[in-house]
Order: C-alpha cells, then sequence, then structure tokens
C-alpha cells in the first residue's frame, strides 16, 4: 500500500498545526485510517492538539546513537535504532503519532539519518495516509527524503506579511528536491480583523495561481480560546471551519490533477 502524503508549511502562529490535526481528525471520520501523524516542527504541539502525548523524538535517537556508536555492542546498530524507533510512535485510534523533535544536533549523524530514511521508507507503507507538521522552513523534508508529497497545504494569515511569507515557502520548496503534485493555499482565520483588505486579497489569488485550490478558513472564536486553553481538537471541535477543512481533506486525500495557471478554485465562506 502506498500512503498518500500531506504536508502543512506556513509560518508560526498560522494556525497550520491547528488545521492539520483537524485535517487528521476529518480524514479518521471519513474512514481514511490508519493515519501517521509527523510532528517536524521543533516546537512540536501537534500531539498535544490531538491529545496525545510524545514517548520521545527522533532527535533523542540521534542522541543516543552517537553515544552507542562509541560503545561496543553485539546487537547490529541498524537493529538498535529500528528497536528504538518503533517505540517511539505513540499508537492512538486509527492514527499514530511520530515526533521528530529538532532536526540537528551538534554531532554528526549522517549514518543516524540514513537509517531514518530506510525506516521512514518502510514506514510509509503501513498507513493509507501521513500527515506531516512541517517547521517553517521546507528542509526538514529534504533532509529526511520524502521525495513525494501528494497535497502542500500553505498556511497563511490574511495579511501582506502572511502573503509574502507564503511565497518565499512556496519559492523554497520549488528548490528541493521534493515532487510536489498539487498546492493548496489556505487563508486562516479569515475576518479575526474585520473585511479581508483588497490588496490582500489580489496578492492571495497571484499567490495561489497554478494551485489546486484557494481556501478561505474563517476565524472561529471558540477555537482560538480552546487552542489558548491547550484544549485538543476532537471530530466536533471547529464548526465554523469545518466545512472548509472537510473539503481540504478531500482535496488533499484525492487523486492529484494536473493544473494549470488560472486554474484556481475558490471557496467563500
Amino acid at each position: 500500500m502506498e500512503s498518500t502524503m500531506i504536508a502543512f508549511a506556513g509560518k508560526g502562529g498560522s494556525g497550520k498545526t491547528t488545521l492539520a490535526a483537524m485535517t487528521i481528525r476529518r480524514l479518521l471520520k471519513a474512514g481514511v485510517r490508519p493515519i501517521l501523524a509527523v510532528d517536524a516542527d521543533p516546537n512540536a504541539t501537534l500531539g498535544l492538539t490531538l491529545g496525545c502525548e510524545e514517548s520521545g523524538t527522533i532527535a533523542d535517537i540521534r542522541d543516543r546513537m552517537g553515544e552507542a556508536a562509541q560503545e561496543v555492542s553485539a546487537i547490529p546498530k541498524d537493529r538498535l535504532i529500528d528497536q528504538w524507533l518503533g517505540e517511539l510512535l505513540v499508537e492512538e485510534d486509527g492514527f499514530d503519532l511520530l515526533t521528530m523533535g529538532r532536526p540537528e544536533g551538534p554531532k554528526c549523524y549522517c549514518y543516524v539519518n540514513g537509517l531514518l530514511r530506510r525506516y521512514l521508507d518502510l514506514l510509509r507503507k503501513n498507513y493509507a495516509c501521513i500527515v506531516v507538521d512541517c517547521e517553517a522552513g521546507m528542509e526538514y523534508l529534504s533532509r529526511l527524503v520524502i521525495t513525494d508529497v501528494h497535497t502542500l497545504v500553505l498556511v497563511a494569515e490574511p495579511t501582506r506579511i502572511g502573503m509574502t511569507t507564503i511565497r518565499r515557502i512556496a519559492k523554497l520548496a520549488d528548490s528541493l528536491h521534493i515532487s510536489v503534485h498539487q498546492r493548496v493555499l489556505a487563508l486562516n482565520k479569515v475576518g479575526q480583523y474585520g473585511s479581508l483588505p483588497e490588496d490582500v486579497w489580489r496578492a492571495a489569488r497571484e499567490a495561489a495561481d497554478g494551485m489546486a485550490a484557494l481556501l478561505e478558513v474563517p476565524f472561529d472564536a471558540l477555537m482560538a480560546a480552546q487552542c489558548a486553553a491547550g484544549e485538543p481538537m476532537l471530530a466536533e471541535t471547529g464548526l465554523l471551519m469545518s466545512p472548509v477543512v472537510e473539503k481540504l481533506a478531500r482535496l488533499a486525500a484525492g487523486p492529484a490533477r494536473p493544473v494549470t495557471a488560472g486554474a484556481t478554485s475558490t471557496t467563500n465562506l
């Protein structure tokens, strides 16, 4: 089974982790399972948003392998890291959580990273869908050699700064050796500061030119309060956002289609 890879990227505070968690909940509700939720943001909060706790991070394994490399052991290093990686997976109802932790450390981890690539490649075959909450930059996907992304969801607040950030992330994604079948621009928290300025809306349409969709996700005050309180996103959370998130989940999990410039679809709520 070849899994569908969905990656969420955006500036810190844009709401990408919340959207990633809500998309996972909608996919589970639609019967898409099992799902692997990958928290690749050094400020790891995807597990908290989904209501589960991490049991360790891949960054921790890098440190342990650095120490183990200096010791004589009867257990081959690849078997040892496979064992440790298996212990990292947090199993929940319909999905597993894998937390990456900080991307690098003070030592060279080339050997460990090579094992991680092999492990993630094998792991990918066990899931119907993999949802990755990226760090603000896209380098993490490149470092992990995740080379085939079905849907890249670019999350931005509807501001001039938000549009500038999205263009930079999109440009960075173009420079990496990653195959992206389709992109979606999700304008998040629309309406939080009143109506959308015309220049921001125009910039959003320009940024989304050639993407599979431009989605407007309305600001949900109740959702914001829940996030501030550290409450997990449940299946029924975010009533105002649900129609758009459901469309996002269908689009992200469905078959990728070729798009051409000007083929942007827009959802207004």
